[in-house]
């Protein structure tokens, strides 16, 4: 049984262990084909890399990277080990109890950021709240739709609101979704499950991470009887393990599928990366870290193909599923007219701003397929997420042309109170769904138009937000 002050020894590139677990692994060999770069292990180097490892992590990741024999064994639990992690825990916990949020004081999606906030240590708040550079990006996906006015109807007799909403096939109960986001353990170690779980409960869809904290199977195991949820894909460098992945999930009932195809390359997360710096780190460390920085990203990602065009991507998905397909990611009115040329459903995204920053918003996308190519409405359905905190948000999206509305970091800070917070953060959605609807004089989704929304004053309010 090895000691912790034993694996100390190996704490470089040439010779790099951590622990995981109170197990002992030795990484040298997979230092540097790590997806998310070799500063975040050589960080860990010769040290208890635990708390980093599993809110980002499967439980099955260590089987499927490492070989058999990169398994050292047990580390010895030394009687130091126990008094700091008491004193850590009890540091921790008086952290929790000053700062918390309750959650029988929230009233919005945005009551759950500030909560999370105060709720999640500094690190985690930081890994979800993270934008790519300025984040200009993530604060004009919140902007651009409080930019785009409502324009309400009177005198309508309303006696109930409609609001279910067929998305790809399936019905359900409301015309919004849970996002695959990544990092749902973070804010709760019951995660994605959780989401499911509530997803479940108030018959709303739950489109799966491909990077859950669980495994596949695990994730169709928490559904409820006769639930709905899709699956994300990423399609790894060897498409094979991915091409089994999908018919997996086809095998376990998962009734819809998402490319994502904006992240074949990490954005460059600056808060995160901020957060991240750890004490250890000293100037002599400098010189390295300028040259490993800008190809080292904060977020960890198995390594993805990026050989695709449109032509080959969509042969590959429609080879593996008839099942419908949507295309993560689009960003442009004339990407989405390629996926209706294609028979795909366009997803209107920046990826949470996560990115590239000055990348345009969903609801810019939106009013430039309506400009461009309105054809697109008629012939696919158009998905939309970012930025949007509200009910009205959603009310927005669809009277402009969107079948389906995706919120991600929403649902993610809901998670610091679990399945109750994301219980919770539908019914706040839908209530204000009725509210939007009702105030505007439609009773059902399908009688909103574009008529009942002005989004002429988008263009200078993107102008303003970026002086």
């Amino acid at each position: 049984m090895l000691t912790r002050s034993e694996v100390k020894w190996h704490s470089t590139r040439r010779s790099c262990w951590v622990i995981i677990n109170n197990t002992v692994y030795d990484i040298t060999d997979f230092v540097d084909s790590h997806p998310g770069g070799s500063g975040i292990l050589l960080k860990y180097a010769g040290r208890d890399a635990t708390e980093a490892f599993e809110p980002l992590h499967r439980a099955d990741t260590l089987e499927k990277y490492l070989k058999p024999d990169q398994n050292l064994g047990p580390v010895s639990i030394e009687e130091s080990d126990i008094q700091n992690k008491n004193a850590s825990s009890k540091v921790k916990a008086t952290t929790i109890r000053s700062n918390s949020v309750k959650l029988s004081s929230i009233i919005s999606i945005s009551d759950f950021e500030h909560a999370a906030s105060q709720n999640l240590p500094l690190k985690s708040f930081a890994f979800l709240k993270t934008g790519a550079e300025d984040e200009y990006a993530v604060n004009w996906n919140r902007n651009s739709w409080k930019a785009i006015q409502l324009r309400p109807r009177v005198l309508r007799p309303i006696d109930r609101i409609e609001m279910s909403r067929t998305i790809m096939g399936n019905k359900l109960s409301a015309p919004f979704f849970i996002c695959p986001a990544g990092g749902a353990k973070v804010a709760n170690p019951g995660g994605d499950i959780c989401l499911t779980k509530a997803a479940g409960k108030h018959g709303i869809l739950h489109w799966v991470c491909n990077n859950a904290g669980f495994d596949v199977e695990e994730m169709a195991n928490a559904r409820a009887p006769e639930q709905t949820t899709y699956w994300q894909i990423y399609a790894m460098t060897d498409l094979a393990v991915t091409e089994k992945e999908v018919k997996h999930a086809i095998s376990l009932g998962y009734k819809g599928f998402a490319l994502t195809v904006d992240a074949i390359w990490s954005g460059k997360r600056e808060r995160d990366v901020r957060a991240g710096m750890s004490e250890t780190e000293t100037d002599e460390d400098d010189e390295e870290d300028d040259d490993n920085f800008s190809k080292e990203p904060s977020v960890t990602r198995p390594s993805v193909y990026s050989h695709f065009d449109w032509a080959t991507a969509v042969k590959w998905l429609q080879g593996l599923t008839d099942l419908p397909i949507a295309i993560k990611g689009i960003q442009c009115w004339e990407d989405a007219a390629l996926c209706m040329h294609y028979g795909v459903h366009p997803w209107l995204s920046n990826h949470g701003g996560r990115q590239l920053d000055g990348a345009p918003s969903a609801a810019d996308t939106i009013v430039s397929i309506r400009k461009h190519c309105p054809e697109v409405f008629d012939n696919c359905e158009v998905i939309v997420d970012g930025g949007i905190t509200r009910g009205s948000d959603i009310v927005k999206a669809i009277a402009l042309g969107a079948q389906a509305v995706g919120l991600g970091r929403g649902f993610l800070y809901s998670l610091v109170f679990g399945e109750r917070g994301t219980s919770k953060a539908i019914r706040i959605l839908k209530h204000e769904i009725e509210t939007t609807m009702a105030l505007l004089g439609v009773s059902s989704l399908d009688q909103l138009n574009p008529s009942y929304v002005d989004a002429s004053s988008l263009d200078s309010a993107f102008s303003r937000a970026h002086l």
